[in-house]
């Protein structure tokens, strides 16, 4: 019997600049990125506080509450390997932009994540029968 083990890898790339259109489209656009910001916000105070359990007793992680922290359950708070990308403006102009977003990068950090290899096994059956 011959053992194949396969792994997979899942990459989740988040974007939460918004792009140029209609002045209503790009109101309702923003008003859904602040929410699922600040929904990803509580997320990961939550799993920080917790130490990272978010099976913890009593307590529910907001996951469900906007369609990021949806897509970024497993990174958050899962067995995955997560890594945060902080992107800043060196200008005086977005200073609060900035510091908002090394605090939900100093946050994310305080997240532990129990990392675990999911390999899946494929089994193949192959004979040696020779025929003389």
């Amino acid at each position: 019997m011959k053992k194949n083990a396969a792994k997979s890898l899942r990459l989740n790339y988040g974007d939460s600049s918004s792009s140029t259109s209609s002045h209503l489209s790009l109101e309702r656009e923003r008003i859904n990125i602040n929410r699922s910001l600040l929904t990803l916000g509580r997320v990961i105070k939550m799993l920080k506080d917790t130490g990272g359990k978010s099976s913890s007793p009593g307590i529910r992680i907001p996951y469900r509450d906007s369609k990021l922290t949806r897509i970024l359950k497993e990174s958050l708070g899962g067995r995955c390997k997560t890594v945060v990308i902080a992107t800043l403006s060196p200008s005086i102009t977005t200073i609060d932009e900035t510091l908002s977003t090394l605090n939900y990068a100093a946050n994310a950090k305080g997240v532990v994540n129990k990392l675990i290899a999911t390999t899946y096994l494929t089994v193949s059956n192959e004979s040696n029968n020779t025929s003389d």
